[in-house]
């Protein structure tokens, strides 16, 4: 069973799956092409990850939360929300503030990027990540972990 988390935005979506014993087995960003529509843009997330369900068996879906700060971005965020709680209808599911992810990896809910980035290659030294979408849900995937309990003090128990 696999666990799908997700860094979501419109243009480019990042994931990362892992299994309930906390060991990634893919990540990989959904890039979309800024010229078509939204509907499109959907399709091509919708295309992709329900390609990716064939192949990793789910038992939970865990995203970072949109945020209201600019009406436009927050409404086109909350679309691709939509989609894949709808995407994951079947499963288990929970949303995490950026704040609250950037807390639970980092200690700091201010913490950047590189801070987030950095704890996850703390757990995961061998993880190869080439976009900050990627490392946002990797970070996404971590604070699942950790909130949730699976990790302790650096060890790792079964979901």
């Amino acid at each position: 069973m696999y666990i799908f988390a997700f860094d979501i935005s419109m243009s480019s979506t990042g994931l990362c799956i892992f299994t309930e014993k906390g060991n990634w087995e893919k990540v990989l960003s959904i890039p979309t092409n800024s010229k078509d529509d939204h509907k499109d843009r959907l399709k091509t997330i919708a295309d992709s990850v329900l390609e990716l369900r064939k192949s990793f068996e789910t038992f939970s879906m865990v995203y970072e939360s949109g945020f209201s700060r600019y009406t436009t971005s927050t409404q086109t965020i909350f679309k691709v929300i939509g989609l894949v709680q709808f995407l994951f209808a079947d499963c288990n599911q929970k949303g995490y503030a950026p704040s609250t992810v950037r807390k639970i990896v980092c200690g700091n809910g201010r913490a950047d990027k590189k801070d987030v980035e950095k704890a996850v290659l703390n757990y995961w030294p061998d993880l190869q990540m080439t976009d900050n979408d990627q490392s946002d849900a990797c970070g996404v995937a971590l604070c699942y972990l950790i909130d949730g309990g699976y990790i302790k003090n650096g060890t790792k128990k079964s979901l």
